[in-house]
């Protein structure tokens, strides 16, 4: 088989469900993940679109929305596109600022005067729109006042008019009796920037006034542009989906993987953005946990040195104002992220809590009874046991189906019990008869979805309840799969829906406590955890978690802020990850993943494998047959001297 890249896969099972013989035949398939789908392009008059990543999140100041399309220009287009450009020039004269107040006494002198020798530290100068001058240990950041100037963050469509119709500037500085803070007024209201300064940190209290009768979803402003000695190493500390930034932010800002956004959000990361330029140090916070922040992509490509640094204010009510508290915070290069920003962590963990009660770290078994490398027409649902030669037309082929089943989960419980495990996690116990729209995650569709599940024979238990009751029986833990999305009947086959945030909590809900109540699950892993314009928000899994505290939670995608509830699925066998993300750890210090490892270690991720379980992470590995992977998962751990039973205490990172 082809080699594949990381970013190649939808989801992280479809292929790991394979034994290694299956996976050298050619059996390994894409699964046409719900999560694959990504959101169109949208600009918003009147905002900015935060970062080209491809994980994107909207700022929605307007409701007129315009796809980020471009038309083919004729002149009969240019001279409608010229009038349409003019028309929405008039349109946007509320965004663009009516004056600008420099409250300094009406004239631009130093707020903070240095001795013209003490080049060591944060300098810096406020003027009359903004920065002046900023210096750190002697190296000039900003190129110009103009990089200075606080201003609200525009749009690409809005940049775009500006560039076809200059339009005068009108700020104008007055005299103000408060010093250091700059004022920018608009006909729905004005934005304050009172700018401070505490040892090598500048502050800057930001007060959004909106005076109109319609509320503001969420506005961006561009506090500066910082133009750096050489391109930036760093980001935000999220991991992104699938974990590929686990080892932290140590690429060069910008060129880290797509699925990781510029943007630290504070819904579903703790907001701080780390820029490491060589001869110093930067992390952009916001200090009251209340905006976003964001240090979008570079503004002087090729050479990729200027920033702008954005912060993105939500949920201000009409005829209301808020306040925003964000800072700069300055250090030597190779600073560590906890030494300039501690308190925003312990902020951020003290805000969502860190609330996983689940002591027992023993690795987890995977068991796929069905697969789409079947093709038997007695085995509509494609289950993989006797090789798929099985067949539930009739009574006596369901008799046998029920004893192959039963006879895999003998075998299943006596690869687990000497692996030492805690139990296991079964996938697809409705069958995968139609092609495509796997996993359905629904364990209430087994009776009509594979009705030869509820075959009972002689006995007086459905065999798929037998089934999970032998494992119980020996005192493993047992889970399925969920997904949150809604299934719909189109055409005669399961078509999975799009289910946003609050209807994904009802969903999980109902699935976990059929399942629960059924069998006794309490191991859930939650494939596809997205909606359709991006991944999940952690309230859905604080929400479940709330509901159920007893079961342990594994969604397939991840942000830095689902490890409070959860412990994400992270494959090593696909991208090499070897450990829950140091950013996670850093605002939560018993984190810890669900790492997928089906064939064991490699000998040079030996190390990071045995640290990961040393530090409480769960591997995951096939059960369902005797294999070299799951005697070197035992090896691990054995060797890592803990087996985190229950009742253990959890390991100290």
């Amino acid at each position: 088989m082809a080699q594949r890249k990381p970013e190649d896969f939808d989801g992280h099972t479809e292929f790991y469900r394979l034994t290694p013989e299956q996976r050298s035949n050619g059996y390994a398939r894409r699964r046409r993940s719900f999560t694959s789908s990504k959101a169109k392009r949208i600009l918003t008059l009147g905002t900015a679109v935060v970062s080209s990543r491809s994980s994107d999140r909207l700022l929605n100041f307007s409701t007129l929305l315009i796809p980020n399309q471009l038309p083919h220009i004729t002149p009969h287009s240019s001279f409608i596109g010229f009038f349409l450009a003019l028309l929405a020039a008039t349109a946007f004269a509320g965004t663009s600022p009516v004056k600008t107040v420099s409250q300094r006494n009406g004239t631009p002198t130093p707020a903070i005067v240095p001795s013209p020798a003490a080049k060591q530290g944060l300098n810096f100068v406020v003027g009359a729109h903004g920065l002046d001058s900023l210096s750190f240990d002697g190296q000039s950041l900003l190129a110009s006042p103009e990089n200075g100037e606080l201003q609200t963050q525009k749009s690409v469509f809005r940049a775009v008019l500006d560039a076809l119709l200059p339009r005068s500037s009108s700020r104008v500085a007055t005299p103000n009796k408060q010093a250091d803070t700059i004022d920018l007024s608009y006909p729905w209201g004005r934005i304050s920037c009172a700018y401070g300064k505490q040892d090598d940190r500048i502050t800057m209290r930001i007060e959004v006034s909106n005076t109109s009768s319609e509320p503001l979803n969420e506005f961006s402003v561009r506090l500066m542009e910082l133009n750096f000695p050489r391109v930036p190493d760093g980001g935000t500390l999220e991991a992104g989906m699938f974990g590929f930034g686990f080892k932290g932010p140590d690429w060069p800002l910008h060129q880290g993987p797509a699925s990781i956004s510029s943007v630290a959000d504070l819904r579903f990361v703790v907001p701080i953005v780390r820029a490491d330029y060589g001869t110093g140090s930067v992390n952009f916070c916001s200090d009251d946990l209340e905006c976003s922040v964001d240090v979008p992509d570079s503004t002087n490509s090729p050479s990729g040195t200027g920033y702008p640094f954005v912060v993105t204010c939500r949920d201000i009510k009409p005829r209301a104002s808020k306040t925003f508290n964000v800072s700069m915070r300055f250090g030597p290069a190779g600073a560590r992220i906890e030494d300039l920003s501690g308190d925003v962590l312990e902020r951020y963990a003290g805000k969502y809590p860190f609330q996983v009660n689940w002591k027992d770290r023993r690795p987890i078994g995977a068991l796929f009874l069905a697969g789409p490398q079947i093709n038997v027409a007695s085995n509509p649902r494609r289950w993989t046991m006797n090789f798929g030669e099985i067949d539930i037309t009739n009574d006596k082929g369901k008799t046998a189906f029920r004893a192959a089943l039963l006879k895999l989960a003998d075998t299943s419980v006596q690869v687990l019990k000497d692996t030492g495990a805690q139990g296991m996690i079964t996938w697809d116990p409705e069958g995968e008869e139609f092609i495509g729209a796997c996993y359905y995650g629904d364990p209430r569709l087994v009776p009509s979805f594979a009705p030869e599940m509820e075959f009972k024979d002689s006995g007086a238990k459905s065999v798929i309840d037998e089934y999970f009751e032998k494992f119980r029986a020996a005192g493993l833990k047992v889970g399925v799969c969920i997904r949150p999305q809604q299934i719909a009947m189109v055409d005669g086959k399961p078509v999975h829906q799009a289910a946003e945030d609050a209807h994904a909590v009802q969903i999980l809900r109902e699935r976990i406590a059929y399942a629960k109540q059924r069998w006794g699950c309490t191991l859930f892993y939650v494939d596809s955890t997205a909606t359709a314009y991006g991944s999940l928000n952690p309230d859905v899994f604080k929400a479940v978690a709330d509901a159920y505290p007893d079961v342990l939670l594994i969604p397939e995608n991840e942000s830095m802020r689902y490890f409070a509830y959860s412990a994400p699925l992270n494959s090593y066998v696909h991208h090499k990850i070897t450990s829950t993300p140091v950013g996670a750890r850093l605002v939560y210090p018993n984190a810890f993943s669900v790492l997928m490892a089906p064939d064991g270690d490699q000998p040079k991720d030996h190390a990071a494998l045995l640290n990961a379980v040393r530090h409480g992470d769960i591997l995951l590995f096939n059960c369902w047959y005797h294999n070299t992977g799951a005697e070197k998962i035992k090896k691990l751990y054995t060797e890592a001297g803990r087996k985190f039973a229950p009742g253990a205490s959890l390991p100290n990172p």
